[in-house]
């Protein structure tokens, strides 16, 4: 009995051994076929990020409201530490202010910009494995918005900074005669983006994040109020000697990077 177990042991010990051998050989086979007769892809310096987050803003009307906002970014890596940026984002602004204006904003704004972002991670930590990851952000960009302001209590319209009657402001100018088409439906005003980013390499293709972008915008009246000033912040009234506006946003994000040109590798 206890011979015919000891062979049974060292039977299934020789299958095994055997097996592992064929299958050992068999990987090497097939990885020296792939390495030789087919194509290896490889990581594309650019890269897709979308995000999603809530918007704060800085103003008369600055008591918040922290609305939604959505963007898409196509990034451009150029080494491990620099990348540019094209993003394009969508969202609301809100805000209130009580003791004086008694009333709140609600602003709708579509945003284009030129970010460049550096990797601070990459830049200053040796031999860092690129699975946590900090990074700079600094650029340009164009706003475009609509902003109304209501009464509080009576929902009623107080000001707004588009109607019938509107048009744009002389370029770089602040105060000026407007010129062009009548009736325009979105102010157009620059804007300087600047932020950060906290982004974890979950797979090799695909990274998730936090995202805090901080806008200072040429115009005071993205709260449709301009300074202490009770008046509609149209045309020539759109500017006053107050600083002018600023918001934020705080947003989750995820980024997929593409695969690069497939090169066929030789023996």
């Amino acid at each position: 009995m206890i011979r015919k177990f000891l062979q049974l042991i060292v039977f299934i010990s020789i299958s095994f051994t055997a097996n592992a051998q064929y299958r050992s050989a068999w990987k090497d086979a097939y990885e020296k076929y792939k390495h030789g007769h087919s194509r290896q892809k490889t990581i594309s310096p650019y890269s897709l990020t979308i995000r999603g987050g809530l918007t704060q803003f800085y103003g008369e009307l600055g008591q918040q409201d922290m609305p939604a906002m959505y963007g898409v970014e196509v990034n451009r890596a150029f080494n491990k530490t620099l990348s540019l940026s094209l993003e394009y984002s969508m969202g609301k602004l809100g805000g209130q202010e009580v003791s004086f204006f008694n009333s709140y904003f609600i602003n709708e704004y579509n945003a284009i910009e030129l970010l460049a972002k550096w990797n601070l991670t990459e830049q200053f930590v040796p031999n860092n494995d690129g699975e946590f990851n900090i990074n700079l952000y600094a650029g340009l960009g164009l706003m475009m918005f609509s902003a109304n302001a209501f009464d509080i209590k009576t929902n009623n319209l107080l000001r707004f900074t588009n109607s019938k009657t509107s048009a744009r402001n002389p370029l770089f100018l602040r105060w000026g005669k407007p010129h062009g088409k009548w009736g325009i439906k979105k102010t157009n005003e620059r804007i300087i983006p600047i932020g950060a980013s906290f982004d974890y390499k979950l797979f090799e293709k695909l990274i998730f994040g936090f995202d805090y972008h901080f806008y200072f915008v040429r115009s005071d009246k993205v709260d449709a109020t301009s300074g202490m000033r009770l008046i509609n912040p149209e045309e020539a009234d759109s500017y006053s000697k107050s600083p002018n506006d600023k918001f934020s946003f705080l947003a989750l994000s995820m980024t997929y990077k593409f695969s690069g040109n497939q090169k066929k590798r030789r023996r």
